[in-house]
Parts: C-alpha cells; sequence; structure tokens
C-alpha cells in the first residue's frame, strides 16, 4: 500500500505523517507450492550448465539463405535443403554473399541431419523449437567448429 506524504502547515510549523510502512509480500522459496515448484522446474530445464555458452553463441548467428516454408515438418528440413537451397551459378562466378550463403546452407544442413538423426519428437522442449525455428529461418550456424559440437548443443 502507498500512501502520499501529507504535510500539515500552520502559521508557524511544518508537521510529517508518519513514515510509509511497504509491505513484503515476497515468499521464500521453501514456502511455494508443489504446483509452482514443477512450474518452476519445467521452467529451468531448458537451461543446462553451458547456457553462457549457447547465449554466447546465438549473439553471433547471422540470418542468411532462404526460409523453409512453415508446412514442411521439421523431420524433412535436411532433404528440403538439399533438393531446394542450390546457387545456379557456376562457382568460378561466385561472390563473397554465395560463399556466405553456401556456408550457411551446409552448416543448416549438418543441424537439420543432427535433428534428423537424434529423432526429435513432439512435443518438442522450448529450447527444440528454438533450434528448429534457427534452422527453418535461416539463422547461420557457422559459430560451431565441428559436428560434434553441435551434437553437444543440440541434445
Amino acid at each position: 500500500m502507498k500512501e502520499n506524504k501529507k504535510l500539515e502547515t500552520s502559521n508557524t510549523e511544518v508537521v510529517a505523517e508518519p513514515p510509509i510502512q511497504i509491505i513484503d509480500n515476497r515468499r521464500e522459496i521453501d514456502d511455494l507450492s508443489d504446483a509452482e515448484l514443477k512450474e518452476l522446474e519445467k521452467e529451468l530445464e531448458q537451461y543446462d550448465k553451458d547456457m553462457w555458452r549457447h547465449l554466447d553463441c546465438l549473439q553471433k548467428y547471422k540470418h542468411i539463405g532462404e526460409e523453409i516454408p512453415k508446412d514442411v515438418p521439421f523431420t524433412e528440413y535436411f532433404g528440403y535443403i538439399i533438393r531446394n537451397f542450390r546457387n545456379p551459378k557456376p562457382r568460378k562466378e561466385w561472390t563473397v554473399r554465395d560463399y556466405k550463403v553456401d556456408a550457411a546452407k551446409e552448416a543448416r544442413k549438418m543441424a537439420a541431419f543432427t535433428i534428423k538423426d537424434h529423432g526429435y519428437k513432439e512435443p518438442l522442449t522450448d529450447r527444440q523449437k528454438r533450434v528448429v525455428e534457427r534452422i527453418r529461418n535461416g539463422t547461420d550456424f557457422h559459430v560451431f567448429n565441428s559436428m560434434e559440437e553441435i551434437r553437444k548443443r543440440f541434445k
């Protein structure tokens, strides 16, 4: 409850009201109900020990290349990328941008293969949904050094 401090004035003196009392209604973690604890644990499931590394990598992602349509199931992203994302120009005529798009395509293929290999199943966790969305919308996965690093991140 917040009350405004009122001042009463008379001809000779100023009298202040008593100070505002702030009521703390926060609870300790021990006081949470079972349902609230389960909800909190569910929220924390998506984070792991290396979450700071994961967030650091996310800051370096770039959106490059074409999007995969939303009606394509995530289990078929690998095949869709192979069939539909090709540069029609000969390699000798490629520009720097073409090489970047090709590198992003290869990284997306590896990430999509990892999803297929690990057998993501519905319903997806929040973290898996974010990974699938990054592959779908063309986020560049070049920050990972190797296939093994990608597998670690997607488990």
